[in-house]
């Protein structure tokens, strides 16, 4: 059993087993005040405490009992009403508890407890403050105290699942910004394809059965392994190698395209189709080349540091190029400051090129789900 379980679980064998430690301990501790503190004294008679002997056990155990029917009101029917600011519904049944306190341990100091230790028979109070004070000591002060562990214990546990609360809350609204990022780029590149493979079948071309077996094997991968938050990083490259042959059999040829990784993929994780939009934009770029379009595509992995560097052909004399270089990435920048909050992306232009360099940590991610036992749902708590 671990101690999150225990202090957070709804099960009914913890939360009794939780209850059962708290007042334990605190019967132990008035039991221990009483014997250790209230010696009594030779010769003198002392009303106004507990005499001591062998009947201190029970007593004290009437006592935590009377301690936590008044503390389990406060709990479950003061305590809501505070954390809802109802101040003023609150002071009359407080009030009321502590005159129930009041007149309940009067009661026992004067009535059970002289049936329970006979030198309580003997004991005398000639006044009003003198019969008092043993209800107002015993019932009041000593529920004062219990009564504050009791609520603090129990707010700093609202507080905590509160807090837990919000962040399962983060994570469910970053993994449904990022399912709308990833169904943002599913629709493009599918509709895309399925028009190259139209034209060609058009025009009867052999090419048609190549692109329709690469698309289907794409369509597999993002039907059946993209639904996770991430995607082994092997199976992310082959499936880009397979976009960019679709891509130079549409094309016949007409760009040179370069794909170069460095380092061990194995059992390495990033996000599905985070770098698909940085090829699709070299594509579309490189399409107005006529003829010396190229790309050039480098990964490069250490450890879980991975590194891509894309570079791709432009027009000369290009005016706007950093319009040109963003169009079609807007959505993977939003994807990346989601899943991956410490990555480096830098995009400059030398020469007659347009560079893309991103730096991400595989291990630096926010989209792992909760475990769906870590937090219970605060409807539940009590």
């Amino acid at each position: 059993m671990q101690w999150y379980e225990f202090v957070f679980s709804e099960k009914k064998n913890f939360k009794v087993l939780r209850h059962l430690i708290f007042w334990a301990a605190w019967w132990l501790y008035f039991l221990l005040c009483y014997y250790l503190f209230q010696l009594p004294v030779p010769g003198k008679t002392k009303p106004f405490y507990m005499p001591l002997g062998h009947h201190l056990p029970p007593k004290t155990f009437l006592l935590v009992l009377l301690y936590a029917i008044a503390s389990y009101s406060i709990i479950y029917l003061f305590l809501p009403l505070i954390i809802k600011g109802k101040w003023f519904k609150m002071l009359p049944a407080i009030l009321i508890l502590f005159g129930f306190l009041f007149l309940a341990s009067h009661f026992l100091y004067w009535n059970v407890f002289p049936l329970i230790d006979p030198q309580f028979k003997t004991m005398q109070a000639n006044s009003f403050l003198a019969r008092s004070w043993p209800a107002i000591s015993l019932g009041i002060l000593n529920f004062i105290k219990v009564a504050a562990a009791a609520i603090i214990i129990k707010y700093l546990k609202y507080w905590w699942l509160k807090q837990k609360e919000g962040e399962r809350l983060d994570r469910e609204k970053i993994n449904a910004e990022l399912q709308l990022l990833r169904a943002q780029v599913h629709p493009d590149f599918l509709f895309t394809s399925l028009n190259n493979i139209y034209v060609y079948s058009l025009a009867a071309s052999p090419r048609t059965s190549g692109l329709l077996l690469k698309l289907s094997d794409l369509l597999s991968y993002m039907l059946y392994e993209c639904d996770r938050p991430l995607v082994p990083l092997e199976k992310e490259i082959t499936m880009m190698k397979d976009y960019i042959e679709m891509e130079k059999i549409r094309l016949a040829g007409s760009i040179e395209m370069e794909l170069n990784v460095c380092g061990d993929v194995k059992n390495k994780m990033i996000a599905p189709f985070l770098l698909l939009p940085f090829i699709e934009n070299s594509f579309k770029q490189s399409r107005s080349l006529n003829g010396n379009a190229w790309i050039n595509m480098d990964i490069d992995i250490d450890g879980d540091l991975f590194i891509m560097k894309l570079a791709n052909g432009i027009i000369t004399g290009i005016g706007d190029w950093q319009e040109t270089a963003m169009n079609g990435l807007t959505n993977v920048q939003k994807r990346l400051t989601l899943i991956y909050p410490q990555h480096e992306l830098e995009i400059y232009k030398e020469e007659e090129m347009l560079i893309a360099h991103l730096r991400i940590h595989l291990s630096d991610t926010t989209t792992i789900a909760a475990r769906k036992d870590e937090v219970p749902a605060l409807e539940e708590q009590h």
